[in-house]
């Protein structure tokens, strides 16, 4: 995914694979859901980041991306949905990286608007002056694919 539509609130994302690492960028608005989203995954174990490049990412929080058919969610650990996107604006290089790996480095940066023409540099980049300015919270958290199932027919 590559950007959120324009809202008035906006939560926007980026996905992206940095040195062959998936990588997943929210930046949220100092208010509205911005806020909120960033307290709740403080809650659950995504943690401030000092710096961003070279840095090694926090384990350990409690929640992960579920992608279906037609959704990303971020979930936590009861299952309680954060924040949902469309499957179709899902990075596939993003994606499959993230399904090899089984997981993805996630950052919500506070002020940090990521759009669709950011080289990957630049979005790291941008990624390490928020964190050094005290405005990022990271963490390495788990990716997972819903594939449809086919009715078992007994007969």
């Amino acid at each position: 995914m590559t950007e959120t539509p324009p809202t008035a609130d906006p939560v926007h994302l980026r996905q992206l694979v940095a040195g062959g690492l998936p990588l997943l960028v929210a930046g949220v608005t100092e208010h509205g859901r911005g806020p909120r989203l960033a307290e709740a995954l403080a809650l659950r174990g995504m943690e401030p980041l000092d710096t961003f490049l070279g840095a090694v990412m926090p384990r350990g929080a409690r929640v992960g991306f579920v992608v279906d058919a037609s959704e990303l969610r971020l979930v936590d650990d009861r299952d309680d949905v954060l924040l949902r996107a469309p499957r179709s604006g899902v990075d596939g290089a993003w994606l499959e990286a993230a399904r090899r790996l089984r997981g993805t480095m996630a950052v919500v940066v506070r002020g940090l608007r990521v759009t669709a023409d950011m080289a990957p540099r630049e979005v790291a980049e941008a990624v390490d002056a928020a964190a050094r300015a005290g405005n990022a919270i990271g963490a390495i958290v788990g990716v997972v694919e819903e594939r449809p199932t086919l009715p078992l027919l007994l007969g």
